[in-house]
């Protein structure tokens, strides 16, 4: 069974704007992450799985193996949480209880589960206050809360940590770590999409793609180096390097922190390899470039640079960065 399967589902939202989802599937157990800017339709996307939306075409749209009937989708199960969450009047502990009382459940396992939850999200000694005048890292708090707590078994999350406080990030990241239910979270972090998620996917200009155009590369650390699984050799920061033992890394690499050059640069930077670039587009008037590199790296230079290093496909170039440009994720 697969919770989702879309094939070819279209939402004409405008006349500039199409939600276009060639193929995607969801399965038991699995954790997306959708990437991408504002505009790209991450929203969207959540409210028609969700069927807050109905499509304008689609080939194939099923939850749960049930084929996609407008105003008749079964959303029992399904946790749904807003970028804006809206809470009830009341207080705290009120808004916890609400789905539970809804459910039909004991005034004494409310009691309990309600407790239960506020020390999951670091709210028990606000239990009492109006729910409406938390600040905006409580009441996301709350919300997710209040989501949870009903027990769901699948989780729609629409930018659970934008505009957060440190402290509310990693409460909701810990809590969305040690539940185990089926998720499907949208973000512009591309961090927190990887350690929240087994797959992560980008969505631009209404279209799913598999690729992001951030270099996330994984490998093995052993002291101060990560070696890839193509073999690259990448010098890692220096509060990296300084931690012993060997480990298994995910690292990210600013596209605007590679420097292309025709031949190795003598500089301080101590990354650098040899590549061909492989693929060159235009977009927001500089130009992208994919280099392979054993891995492949994705750099932006701006069109000025493009022309001045004459670059073309199979050009052989060298990718150099310094090792504070590599994240680790």
């Amino acid at each position: 069974m697969k919770l989702y399967d879309l094939e070819n589902v279209r939402l004409q939202c405008s006349d500039r704007f199409t939600l276009a989802i060639d193929a995607f599937t969801l399965a038991p157990g699995e954790r997306v992450a959708i990437v991408g800017r504002n505009g790209s339709g991450k929203t969207t996307l959540l409210r028609l799985l969700a069927f807050l939306e109905t499509p304008s075409a689609w080939d194939r749209f099923t939850y749960r193996d049930r084929p996609y009937a407008p105003g008749r989708m079964n959303r029992n199960g399904l946790g749904f949480l807003r970028q804006q969450p809206y809470l009830f009047r009341g207080n705290v502990a009120q808004n916890l209880a609400y789905p539970l009382k809804f459910k039909g459940v004991s005034r004494r396992e409310i009691a309990s589960r309600v407790e239960a939850m506020l020390a999951m999200i670091d709210l028990a000694p606000l239990a009492d206050d109006a729910a409406r005048r938390l600040s905006g890292g409580e009441q996301k708090r709350l919300a997710l809360g209040r989501v949870l707590i009903g027990e769901p078994q699948l989780l729609l999350l629409d930018e659970p940590i934008a505009h957060l406080d440190g402290h509310s990030r990693a409460v909701i990241e810990r809590l969305l770590h040690g539940n185990g239910i089926p998720l499907l979270v949208t973000t512009h972090d591309l961090h927190f999409a990887h350690r929240v998620a087994d797959r992560v996917l980008n969505l631009t200009a209404g279209r799913i793609s598999p690729s992001l155009p951030e270099n996330v590369l994984s490998g093995r650390r052993t002291g101060g180096v990560l070696t890839t699984g193509a073999g690259l050799e990448i010098h890692l920061p220096p509060e990296t390097a300084m931690q012993n033992g060997n480990e298994n890394l995910m690292v990210m690499l600013d596209p605007r922190s590679l420097v292309i050059s025709p031949e190795p640069l003598t500089s301080s930077m101590r990354n650098c390899f040899r590549g061909r670039v492989c693929s060159i587009r235009e977009q927001g008037g500089n130009v992208w470039l994919e280099i392979d590199c054993g891995e492949r790296l994705t750099a932006i230079v701006s069109r000025a640079s493009y022309e001045e290093l004459a670059l073309n496909l199979n050009r052989e170039v060298a990718v150099s960065f310094k090792a504070n440009a590599v994240e680790v994720l």
